[in-house]
């Protein structure tokens, strides 16, 4: 785990990406109780530290916590698991924003309460 600071933010968002990919891990697909999913990981590819990224769809995926780990361990294999998730065009399009330079004023929206409530009412789709 990253000596990175985890906000409100992102706690809501992993909530976000487990819901969304129907708490499964989507390499080895096991499915978990929400009410029990502590072993459930909101994974990111390029990691959290790059704001470009750090809230985008393709770059984050709930994964298991030994998927998780393995694919930490080997890039090599974490890379053609995401070529195989995203496809080649998704995946160079995550690489390209990822390489981006974040917007002024882009990180703090991030941290914001507006964006918590858009991570909301994306949650709130799912529950429908």
């Amino acid at each position: 785990m990253s000596g990175i600071k985890r906000t409100a933010t992102d706690a809501l968002w992993s909530t976000y990406v487990r819901m969304r990919d129907k708490w499964t891990c989507q390499r080895c697909k096991k499915q978990y109780d929400p009410d029990h999913a502590g072993g459930l990981h909101c994974s990111h590819y390029f990691g959290r530290s790059n704001y470009a990224v750090r809230f985008d769809e393709d770059n984050t995926q709930a994964l298991c916590h030994g998927c998780h780990s393995y694919l930490t361990k080997n890039p090599h294999d974490h890379r053609e698991h995401m070529m195989e998730r995203l496809g080649s065009d998704k995946y160079d399009q995550l690489v390209k924003r990822k390489n981006t330079a974040l917007k002024s004023g882009k990180k703090k929206y991030y941290l914001s309460k507006e964006f918590r409530l858009i991570i909301k009412e994306k949650i709130g789709e799912l529950d429908e």
